[in-house]
C-alpha cells in the first residue's frame, strides 16, 4: 500500500506536500515510510525526521527495476514516495525512463499530482488533461493538489473544472505560505536540524494537511486494494568482518541509505565520526568513506580541527584506504578557496586546490567506466551515479603521484571531464555512485577494506 507524490515541474511544492501528507498520516497513528525518487540527498533527510524511518532513494536509471521493487516491498506500513522534477521528466528527453511516471508503473501505486494554480480557472483542467493523457502512466494519477490556491472560491472553481472534464478529483487546495518554510541553499534544501524539527516542521505540516488536504480521500487512496508491489526477497546482513569509518556531520551527510546497507550486508561494521568535532578517526578501520555535503560552509571549523586532519594524514601514511565523493574530495585537497577569497587548509592528501564558484559546474546522471582496477570495480567495469557541484579543483604546482582512472559519460552518452583521482590508497571524484543494488561492488569494497589492498 502506498502513494506517489508527483508534480507538473520542479518547484511545485512536492516536498512540502509529501511532508504534510506523511505528517498527517502519522497524526492518524499510521506507520509511514518515505522514499525519494531520483538522486536527491536532502529531501530524504526531512522525510526521515517526519516518518521516523530511514528514507531510501528510488532511481531506476542508477539502479534496476527489481532493486526499486525490493526496497519498497520491505516497507512496514504505508510507502510514501516523493517524485522528482516534473511527472514525466527523467534521464532523457525522448523517454520517461527514471521519471516519477516510470516509478508509478514499476510500483503500481496511485499518484497525486501537485500543480500550481495561481491565476488559473478552467485552464487548470486543460493542464491536468495533458498530464493524464500524455502517456499510459498518466492513468495512475488519481488526485490533484492545487498549490498556491487563491481562496475557497478559487478551489471550488478548480474542483468543478476537473469534475466537468472527467478528470481526477481535487484532493487539496493549498494557499500560499500555508506550509512551514523550508530553508534552501545552493545545492537545495538546508540540512534539517533534528533538535527542534517536530515543533517547527512536523506539527505545522500535520496541521496544514488537516486544514487544506482531503486526508480522508488520500488515506483511502493509499489503502486502495491491489496497489502493493510484488515482494522481492531481501538480503540478510552478514557478520561484520571489517570496520568502515563514515564521515557524518553537518559538513558531510550525502549518502545513499541503500549504499550503506549494502556495505553492512557485505560484512562491514559502519562507524560514524565527525571531521568537525572529533579529534581522531575511529580506531581499527579498514576504510574511511567521505561522502558529499557542505564542507565549504564549515571550512573554518574543518581547518581549525588540525587534530582530525593530522589523524587522517597518519592513517594515509600507514597505508589506510580512503574513498571520497564530491565534498569528501574537496576536504582531501590541499586547501579550499571560498567565494569571498578566503583560503582554508584542508587535509592535503591530494595535490589540488578546491575552489567554490558562483555558477553550478555540473548537474546530472553519469556512468563511470574504470580504466584501471580500483576499490569500486575492475578495469572495464562500469557503475552509474550522479554529479552536482558548485566547486572545481585545479592541480597545484608540482602535482605528482595521481592518475585519472575514470571514463565518464552523461545520460545522453556525451563525454565528461569528471576525474576519478587515484593516489596511493585514495580514490576520490565528484561523481556520487550508487551501488545499493550491486552486492558485487559492496563485497569488493568490504574485501579490499579487510585485506588492506586497493
Amino acid at each position: 500500500m502506498g502513494i506517489i507524490i508527483g508534480g507538473t515541474s520542479s518547484g511545485t511544492g512536492k516536498t512540502s506536500v509529501s511532508l504534510a501528507i506523511a505528517a498527517g498520516l502519522k497524526d492518524k497513528s499510521l506507520n509511514v515510510t518515505g522514499f525519494k525518487a531520483g538522486p536527491d540527498y536532502l529531501d530524504p533527510m526531512y522525510m526521515e525526521l517526519v516518518s521516523r524511518h530511514p528514507c531510501f532513494n528510488l532511481d531506476p536509471w542508477m539502479s534496476s527495476q527489481d532493486h526499486v521493487l525490493e526496497l519498497v516491498s520491505q516497507t512496514s506500513g504505508l510507502a510514501l514516495v516523493e517524485g522528482v522534477m516534473g511527472f514525466y521528466d527523467g534521464a532523457q528527453a525522448i523517454s520517461s525512463l527514471g521519471s516519477t511516471a516510470h516509478l508509478t508503473s514499476i510500483l503500481n501505486l496511485p499518484a497525486l499530482l501537485v500543480t500550481p494554480a495561481k491565476a488559473m480557472a478552467r485552464s487548470f483542467a486543460a493542464l491536468i488533461h495533458g498530464f493524464v493523457s500524455y502517456e499510459n502512466e498518466g492513468r495512475n494519477i488519481k488526485g490533484i493538489i492545487a498549490n498556491n490556491c487563491g481562496s475557497p472560491r478559487h478551489a471550488d472553481i478548480l474542483a468543478r473544472a476537473l469534475e466537468s472534464s472527467g478528470l481526477p478529483p481535487l484532493a487539496g487546495a493549498v494557499p500560499d505560505k500555508a506550509f512551514p518554510e523550508l530553508s534552501s541553499r545552493h545545492l537545495g534544501l538546508e540540512v534539517p536540524d533534528s533538535l527542534d524539527f517536530k515543533q517547527k516542521i512536523t506539527q505545522p505540516f500535520a496541521a496544514a494537511a488537516s486544514k487544506y488536504l482531503d486526508m480522508g480521500f488520500i488515506q483511502n487512496l493509499v489503502n486502495t486494494p491491489g496497489q502493493s508491489p510484488k515482494i522481492v526477497p531481501s538480503l540478510s546482513i552478514h557478520e561484520s568482518r571489517v570496520r568502515i569509518g563514515i564521515a557524518r556531520d553537518n559538513a558531510f551527510n550525502f549518502y545513499y541509505q541503500a549504499n550503506l546497507e549494502a556495505l553492512q550486508q557485505a560484512g562491514a561494521e559502519l562507524v560514524y565520526f565527525s571531521p568537525i568535532r572529533d579529534k581522531n578517526i575511529p580506531d581499527n578501520t579498514g576504510l574511511l568513506y567521505f561522502g558529499g555535503g557542505y564542507p565549504e560552509l564549515f571550512a573554518y571549523e574543518l581547518s581549525q580541527n588540525s587534530s582530525m586532519r593530522k589523524s587522517i594524514t597518519r592513517y594515509i601514511k600507514s597505508g589506510g584506504q580512503i574513498y571520497a565523493e564530491c565534498g569528501g574530495l574537496v576536504y582531501l585537497c590541499s586547501d579550499l578557496k571560498t567565494l569571498n577569497g578566503q583560503i582554508f587548509p584542508m587535509v592535503g592528501a591530494l595535490p589540488f586546490r578546491s575552489m567554490m564558484l558562483p555558477k553550478r559546474q555540473s548537474l546530472g546522471y553519469v556512468e563511470v567506466t574504470f580504466t584501471s582496477d580500483c576499490i569500486l570495480g575492475e578495469q572495464g567495469q562500469s557503475i552509474r551515479g550522479h554529479e552536482y557541484h558548485y566547486s572545481d579543483i585545479e592541480p597545484g604546482s608540482g602535482s605528482n603521484g595521481w592518475e585519472n582512472i575514470y571514463s565518464v559519460f552523461n545520460a545522453r552518452g556525451e563525454a565528461k571531464n569528471t576525474l576519478g583521482i587515484k593516489k596511493d590508497n585514495i580514490l576520490a571524484s565528484y561523481a556520487h555512485v550508487y551501488f545499493g543494488h550491486r552486492p558485487d561492488v559492496a563485497r569488493r569494497i568490504v574485501a579490499m577494506a579487510e585485506s588492506g589492498l586497493f
